[in-house]
């Protein structure tokens, strides 16, 4: 902790936190927002999560977070998590997706690129879409699967079936393949 710096009492804190913030959100949701491409609802958590970060740090005793540059800083990181999320979740979709479609009775879809592998699992039920990710992506056993499921093995496999044949069902439907 920084000792030149001394809180003065919790209302100041408050106080000074409260301005700093209702100068700085519209700035910072702005950069967010030409960050994420306009995408309103992951701009503003992002703001959310960097004030959160800037509260935490200030309340811990560092007078520059309730700065412009310590909080861009922060919404950097923030930022780049946000990307390598999104970059591990849509890997993790292109790996279920390949691998439900992996048997020699499925048609082929080596072209299919991310982004047709996302939109084509996000058509599919919850539980068809989770069962697909642990099986295929996870790559967890049925009967791992119907422990953490609650189910006995036998839906479970039934269930990873007919995630299987939604799937397919999907990819006709996109492909006019019927």
């Amino acid at each position: 902790m920084n000792e030149s710096w001394k809180r003065s009492s919790p209302a100041a804190d408050a106080a000074a936190f409260t301005e700093f913030y209702r100068g700085a959100v519209h700035e910072l949701y702005r950069y967010f927002h030409r960050a994420v491409v306009g995408d309103d609802k992951v701009a503003e958590d992002l703001v959310q999560e960097t004030f959160m970060a800037s509260m935490k740090a200030y309340r811990a005793g560092q007078p520059d977070a309730i700065t412009m540059p310590w909080l861009i800083g922060v919404a950097r990181h923030k930022l780049i998590d946000h990307f390598r999320r999104l970059a591990r979740d849509e890997r993790k979709l292109v790996l279920a997706y390949n691998a439900a479609n992996s048997s020699p009775l499925d048609l082929s879809y080596d072209d299919v690129d991310a982004t047709e592998a996302l939109n084509l699992l996000k058509g599919l039920s919850p539980a068809h879409r989770m069962v697909l990710v642990l099986r295929y992506v996870d790559d967890l056993s049925i009967s791992q699967i119907a422990d953490l499921t609650g189910n006995s093995v036998r839906a479970t496999e039934s269930l990873v079936v007919r995630a299987r044949h939604a799937l397919e069902t999907e990819v006709k439907k996109v492909r006019d393949v019927v």
